[in-house]
């Protein structure tokens, strides 16, 4: 349980770590195709992706999105995005 706790945490932090740097630089949130698979994302899914090339617990969610499509809740939504807003 712990483990599951510590890597939902990381997810959250960094989604909202980059929801605060794209509020506190004035910076769009969504791009045309929101996505997964789309080549060109908003600022928000694009950092989120950088991210994850530094991150492996990112990474992995990325990976999952992926390969199981929408059969997960991805928490990169413009829904998510509007609330931590």
């Amino acid at each position: 349980m712990d483990k599951g706790r510590r890597k939902w945490g990381a997810i959250i932090r960094i989604i909202i770590d980059v929801t605060l740097f794209l509020t506190m630089q004035y910076l769009s949130y969504r791009g045309h195709r929101e996505d997964v698979d789309s080549k060109h994302q908003g600022n928000f899914l694009e950092a989120v992706k950088l991210i994850a090339e530094y991150n492996p617990v990112m990474n992995k969610r990325l990976s999952d999105i992926q390969v199981l499509k929408k059969r997960m809740s991805t928490y990169l939504s413009s829904n998510i995005q509007n609330q931590f807003i």
